[in-house]
């Protein structure tokens, strides 16, 4: 009874060791996860190996059954994007391709599948869309690129010399999401008129906001000077010029280092105006113009969209009359986006008037708070109403 247990571990281990021989193995790894717009071009031979790295397929594993002699297999890859997880929207397959044990592991990417180069022995030589409904095609071939939706990239590698050898298919998901829409909202209005109708405010570190379902923005403001058209006001410097990503750091692939302007991640579509250290500074009674970029990720690289321009007045001190004016003026300096949650028309202050000023406890004046506007603004965390 003992020799007879001993006998089963020792099978049992034979056995073990067998298995690890028994497949090959298929990995697939995303390399760009920011992807938002895949385009019909990234699966055609003729132009899908120019295109950026996407995504990884690495082969590993084991040939079975193993040499002597050493023999290749006759292999075929295999792959299948499906929409939604039902939807079959393309298979493709390679040529028949001998492989050798020597030749494993080897990595391909999306780029390797889709060309027409004679040296690439995987290169998808039968791809074709396979929709289940004509209308998923017929979006494709209008828009050409892919619908909204969730894609899962499933690879296949078939040996067809030794059928218990095909590994199990392995996928990736891509959230393909379009995003189109990029209006701007404050300061101001479109420029297309005299600057002298561009909309006043007054403040001159304003609250920028806009609306748009993008991630990634670059924002560029400039002076409007005479005789000179927005477009090439935003390409002249002086400019204030930075790159907005939505989110906090690390939730994006974005390495800074990898574009020209200063980067900073945001909550939300929307920031204020810096008080200091800017190339840029806004002045009362100069007329500015501003635009959005929107950088949408695409299977063929990075493409912007542009919002309209839009132009404002910072109204001057003089043109700025009777103690509330001023005194709206330099709160909205102070308070940035919280002075509407105060003053503004459901604000909790909103039918409050001042009657005195102090700061740290100090009485001070108009004049006062003037000339100390910009160290006040540079420090203000906050607002607390007693």
């Amino acid at each position: 009874m003992k020799s007879f247990s001993k006998y089963s571990i020792i099978v049992i281990l034979l056995i073990g060791i067998g298995n690890g021989y028994a497949q090959l193995q298929v990995q697939t790894n995303i390399l760009n996860r920011n992807l938002e717009v895949f385009f019909l071009s990234g699966i055609d031979r003729g132009s899908g190996a120019g295109q950026p790295e996407i995504f990884e397929v690495i082969i590993s594993g084991t040939l079975t059954p193993p040499p002597p002699p050493p023999s290749p297999h006759l292999v075929q890859l295999v792959l299948r994007i499906i929409k939604d997880g039902s939807i079959i929207l393309f298979s493709g397959r390679s040529e028949q391709t001998l492989l050798s044990q020597n030749q494993l592991p080897f990595r391909l990417t999306n780029r390797d599948l889709f060309t027409n180069a004679a040296n690439k022995p995987f290169r998808l030589v039968d791809g074709r869309l396979e929709s289940e409904g004509d209308n998923l095609i017929q979006d494709i071939l209008s828009t050409s690129r892919l619908p909204s939706g969730r894609y899962t990239f499933e690879v296949s590698m078939n040996d067809l010399s030794n059928q218990q050898n095909n590994p199990v298919p392995a996928g990736i998901d891509i959230l393909i999401t379009n995003p189109r829409k990029l209006d701007l909202i404050f300061p101001g209005a479109p420029a297309g008129g005299r600057r002298d109708d561009c909309p006043e405010i007054f403040t001159n570190l304003p609250q920028f906001r806009w609306e748009s379902d993008m991630r990634r923005f670059r924002v560029v403001v400039a002076e409007a000077r005479p005789g000179e058209d927005p477009e090439s006001a935003l390409t002249r410097e002086p400019r204030f010029t930075r790159f907005f990503v939505i989110g906090a750091p690390g939730s994006s692939n974005l390495i800074p280092g990898q574009i020209a302007e200063r980067v900073e991640f945001i909550p939300s579509n929307s920031f204020q105006y810096p008080p200091s250290g800017e190339s840029l500074t806004l002045r009362p009674g100069r007329t500015y113009y501003w635009r959005v970029s929107g950088i949408v990720e695409t299977s063929s690289g990075p493409v912007p969209t542009d919002s309209e321009i839009y132009c404002f007045r910072i109204a001057s001190l003089e043109d700025i009359t009777g103690r509330k004016q001023q005194l709206e003026f330099i709160l909205r300096n102070i308070l940035g986006s919280d002075f509407d949650k105060v003053f503004g028309e459901n604000g909790e202050l909103a039918e409050y008037q001042p009657t005195r000023l102090t700061v740290n406890g100090q009485a001070v004046t108009l004049a006062d708070l003037i000339a100390q506007l910009k160290d006040i603004s540079a420090g203000y965390k906050g607002y607390r109403i007693e």
